[in-house]
């Protein structure tokens, strides 16, 4: 009877000891939320919005992995590696890359030449990793497959080459890259590693994305060089067979739907991801990083894909920037060693195009967000700035 007590407070112990262990890998659970590639679409994500829901894909490819396994139609972000700590061949073996060896997301592995696809050309070309939760960053790392790749054969670490890696970040809710893509033919795979700064966790992500070439290598956006003093050239933004509208499926936003953490809805032509349970708080008006809502950016880059003028303006055919069509030689002023015009919000920018900006020259990343500026997107000066824009030098 005397041993009653410590026998009970030694399971006592024991229970709390397990309620907290369990609480800790919850938390780590939680906190090891993610990223994805948003534009050109994962194939996750393109899976996911394939059909009329998740779980009724049209694509072949698509139906065929998610009878095999495929639920990361429902967290995309969750395709990673806790430990990965660089050491990304070592832990995800050959045939698993695109699941990074998750079994539950297997079906993403399946060997095939009909998962959905972006037409892309040779040159520079926007990724866009959308992040669910903000880690800082050591890295995001690009690879594509080499030419010759087989589709029908499983994707292995040798068929890649890789093509492109950023440098270190901080936390953002989206990471922006200009991934300069080589010549191929036919159908590929570019492969996305992003890895977390050490310092926060040593996580992986991982994301497959499909492509294919257009026959006209040309067609890309590309900026002319003339020894006149100006020219107009006309480019095509090369079409796709997936639409670059991040906001496919998505329902409007309603004052009267309550919303959970991480519900993503369209409000305005633009996406918006619910940070916490929300009800009547208008995402335009209550977004950012500790209110209601994350703003995503807009549903797509463009708002067409009609050909888009780019002036060019060069002394010499070494010398070369690109403007907006609807600039002029008037509304160009110099600051220092720049040239380039000075940057006005709202006015229509492509990518590639140079501005300056308090002192700085910058170049378009993504034309849909450089052509919004303001208090956003505005170089150097909007919150989201980076997301946009590249600096390319101080014109002191």
């Amino acid at each position: 009877m005397n041993n009653q007590p410590d026998v009970f407070r030694k399971n006592i112990v024991k229970v709390f000891s397990l309620l907290a262990g369990a609480s800790m890998m919850l938390g780590a659970i939680d906190v090891s939320a993610h990223g994805y590639v948003s534009s050109p679409k994962g194939r996750a994500v393109a899976c996911r919005d394939d059909g009329p829901s998740p779980e009724t894909p049209r694509n072949a490819a698509c139906k065929a992995a998610f009878a095999a396994g495929n639920a990361a139609i429902y967290e995309p972000w969750s395709i990673n590696v806790i430990g990965a700590d660089n050491n990304h061949q070592a832990l995800i073996p050959d045939g698993k890359l695109c699941s990074a060896g998750h079994g539950d997301f297997g079906g993403l592995d399946l060997a095939r030449n009909d998962w959905p696809a972006t037409q892309v050309s040779a040159g520079p070309r926007a990724f866009i990793w959308t992040n669910t939760a903000q880690h800082r960053t050591t890295y995001f790392r690009y690879y594509i497959t080499k030419q010759g790749f087989n589709p029908l054969q499983p994707l292995k670490w040798s068929d890649l080459e890789q093509i492109h890696q950023s440098g270190r970040a901080g936390n953002e809710a989206t990471s922006t890259h200009v991934v300069t893509l080589p010549a191929r033919t036919g159908r590929h795979i570019v492969y996305s590693v992003w890895q977390r700064d050490k310092a926060d966790a040593p996580e992986g992500f991982y994301q497959c994305v499909d492509v294919i070439y257009s026959p006209d290598t040309n067609s890309s956006s590309s900026v002319a060089s003339s020894s006149s003093s100006s020219s107009i050239t006309t480019t095509s933004r090369s079409s796709s067979s997936i639409s670059d509208n991040a906001c496919v499926n998505l329902s409007t936003w309603n004052a009267s739907t309550q919303y959970n953490a991480r519900q993503e809805v369209i409000y305005n032509g633009r996406r918006y991801s619910a940070n916490y349970w929300t009800q009547g708080n208008n995402p335009a008006e209550t977004s950012g990083q500790y209110n209601y809502w994350s703003d995503m950016g807009p549903c797509s880059e463009t708002t067409s894909s009609q050909s888009s003028v780019i002036r060019v303006s060069s002394a010499s055919s070494s010398s070369r920037s690109a403007v907006p069509s609807s600039s002029s030689a008037s509304s160009t002023s110099v600051s220092g060693n720049c040239t380039s015009p000075v940057f006005a919000s709202g006015t229509s920018y492509a990518a590639g195009a140079l501005v300056q900006n308090g002192g700085s020259e910058y170049r378009c990343s993504v034309g849909g967000w450089c052509s919004l500026g303001g208090a956003a997107y505005s170089p150097g000066t909007g919150w989201a700035w980076t997301q946009a824009w590249t600096l390319v030098r101080s014109c002191q």
